[in-house]
């Protein structure tokens, strides 16, 4: 399968990782890594993740990334795209 990234996605993880630069530049770039393996790590299984709990719809789920942050994706046919990445303690919309 192959992996894309949406703009909002790609917004987000420099966001988040700006974020956690002010205070530790090693482990924003930590952050960084943890994403992109477990965003990689969805090729050889697509369904790792859990189903959105407030969504009826089998294909979008979110995987936990370092505790506090959520990776948002849907699976496709032949591809899975990441949607976004958000903090647990923030809404979803």
């Amino acid at each position: 399968m192959k992996i894309i990234w949406s703009p909002l996605s790609l917004q987000k993880l420099d966001y988040y990782a700006d974020y956690i630069a002010r205070d530790n530049i090693d482990a924003a770039l930590a952050f960084i890594d943890e994403v992109e393996d477990k965003a990689l790590s969805l090729k050889d299984h697509p369904l790792k993740g859990r189903m959105i709990p407030t969504l009826n719809d089998e294909m979008k789920r979110e995987l936990i990334i370092k505790g506090n942050y959520l990776l948002i994706y849907e699976i496709g046919d032949d591809l899975i795209e990441i949607l976004t990445i958000r903090h647990v303690k923030q809404k979803p919309k």
